[in-house]
């Protein structure tokens, strides 16, 4: 009987020490979305999210496609703040991030009148 209780209970443990990561990743939430400008998807557009109570900082960048990922932020009220050679920096005041979600941003940068006219 002993013995029984003492796998039973080291099952558990083991059980519960692998759920640790998961739990962690529930904790956490994120921001995506494409970068772009009237010609399409901006690539290497740089993007910076600050948490609004802890003054943490984010960054990310759009791949060849526009698309950007700012993984693992704790849940809470985000600004965004995206900037790209030859655009308009995009200021985004609020974005929430919620526990265990991705939230959706899509953010629209103007071309600034150098790169509009092909200069």
């Amino acid at each position: 009987m002993r013995r029984v209780f003492k796998w039973g209970l080291l099952m558990f443990i083991l059980l519960l020490l692998a759920s640790i990561p998961l739990a962690m990743q529930l904790e956490t939430g994120s921001i995506e979305g494409v970068i772009t400008n009237d010609r399409g998807p901006v690539a290497r557009a740089s993007i910076e999210a600050r948490n609004m109570m802890t003054d943490a900082i984010f960054h990310a960048e759009s791949d060849p496609v526009g698309h950007y990922k700012l993984e693992e932020l704790r849940p809470g009220r985000y600004s965004l703040w995206v900037g790209a050679p030859g655009h308009d920096s995009a200021w985004i005041r609020q974005v929430i991030v919620e526990r265990g979600q991705t939230t959706r941003g899509d953010i629209y940068v103007g071309r600034t009148e150098t790169d509009a006219t092909g200069n």
